[in-house]
């Protein structure tokens, strides 16, 4: 839920792309979803100032939105008491998220987002903790800010958070931490199977299915979210009670999205070899196109990551890791999402490196990632 519209959609489409010609995308019969459906949005699905229209997006099937209220210590969404007033007037059930950075305050983050709440009461959905960063802390260190920010929260607003976060992070920098399951979780996986929950949870509350869902007045991608439960259900988890869910999404599979449930470690080192000087980035961009990938999805990819590399940005302690475990194609996009965000990297720096990407004219040698991804996992078996 981080990045801006434009970046997401250049890893996702590309993510995509991979998924199709690997034959990874669902072939399973499609299980139609009960369970109500809803959206989250941002500062960015408000190009050029253009206001969603909450009555095409309830007409549109949509029962609940999340909107994004703060981020660390004082960014704070311009759109956030427009949005969520909107929704709520729209018939939408509405609650709100906070972006953590965990290199900063616990406290003073949870103070921050208790503040814009108190500006828009009577939210019917729990305040949100998006966790999806580490900023350097250990899994120890984590789980501590963590403690810290939603006790606070929970004193300054009197309400119970939920947690917002992704497979990787939570099994991999948080070491797949046993703590916070008396709290609701809401897990992003952009798969078509719905996942298990991750931690000590026995069942998600909601599922982000998609970074790339079209919604009617909502101008662009925006995510794509379904709860695990009923519309009756939905009404009583709005009520405060956050147990005891329906546990609909356990069968689902909803092939109308996109599926990036397939493996990573091919496309981790591939990465990994752009970050080591093993392939330039021309050689990425022929060696996606040589395996059927659109062209300009390639290109895009690539400049996207020599950006995130000329930037100092490029998690590649994250990737080795990722690639050492069982991750998808959706994980890593949500990994790299984020590798984005908080380094604020731009369509200008992606431009700026594509440019210079096509003037290189950089002479390699052949490249198959399938083989330097073998390379790699036996490497780290080696060193575990």
């Amino acid at each position: 839920m981080s990045s801006s519209r434009a970046l997401k959609s250049v890893i996702i489409a590309f993510m995509t792309a991979v998924a199709i010609v690997c034959g990874n995308m669902s072939v399973a019969q499609a299980i139609e979803p009960s369970s109500p459906r809803g959206i989250d949005v941002a500062s960015h699905q408000h190009p050029g100032g253009a206001p969603i229209n909450w009555g095409n997006a309830k007409g549109d099937g949509q029962s609940f939105a999340f909107v994004k209220a703060t981020e660390g210590t004082d960014y704070v969404n311009d759109y956030f008491v427009q949005d969520t007033l909107g929704a709520a007037a729209a018939g939408l059930k509405v609650g709100a998220y906070h972006y953590a950075r965990p290199k900063m305050s616990a406290k003073t983050q949870a103070a921050h987002f208790a503040s814009q709440l108190a500006l828009v009461p009577g939210q019917t959905l729990p305040p949100v903790l998006d966790i999806e960063v580490a900023e350097g802390k250990s899994a120890a260190q984590l789980e501590s800010w963590i403690q810290e920010f939603t006790s606070e929260l929970k004193r300054l607003s009197g309400r119970t958070p939920m947690i917002y976060t992704y497979k990787f992070f939570w099994q991999g920098e948080m070491n797949n931490s046993q703590k916070f399951s008396d709290m609701p979780l809401w897990l992003a996986a952009y798969q078509a199977q719905a996942p298990g929950p991750v931690g000590a949870w026995d069942q998600l509350s909601f599922w982000q299915r998609t970074g790339s869902g079209r919604v009617n007045g909502v101008a662009g991608d925006v995510d794509l979210n379904l709860f695990n439960g009923t519309q009756a259900q939905l009404n009583s988890f709005s009520g405060g009670n956050n147990v005891n869910l329906g546990a609909v999404l356990t069968e689902l599979v909803d092939a109308d999205l996109p599926d990036l449930s397939s493996d990573s470690t091919p496309l981790i080192a591939a990465i990994l070899a752009l970050a080591a000087g093993i392939i330039a980035g021309p050689q990425l961009i022929e060696t996606a196109e040589d395996s059927g990938l659109p062209a300009d999805s390639a290109q895009k990819f690539a400049a996207f990551i020599e950006a995130l590399q000329n930037a100092g940005a490029l998690p590649t302690s994250e990737l080795t890791d990722m690639a050492a475990g069982d991750y998808t194609v959706g994980d890593l996009t949500i990994l790299l999402d984020n590798a984005a965000h908080i380094s604020d990297i731009g369509p200008k720096e992606i431009d700026a490196a594509a440019n210079a990407a096509r003037g290189t004219g950089v002479e390699v040698p052949e490249f198959d990632a399938n083989a330097v991804a073998g390379i790699l996992n036996r490497v780290m078996r080696e060193n575990q």
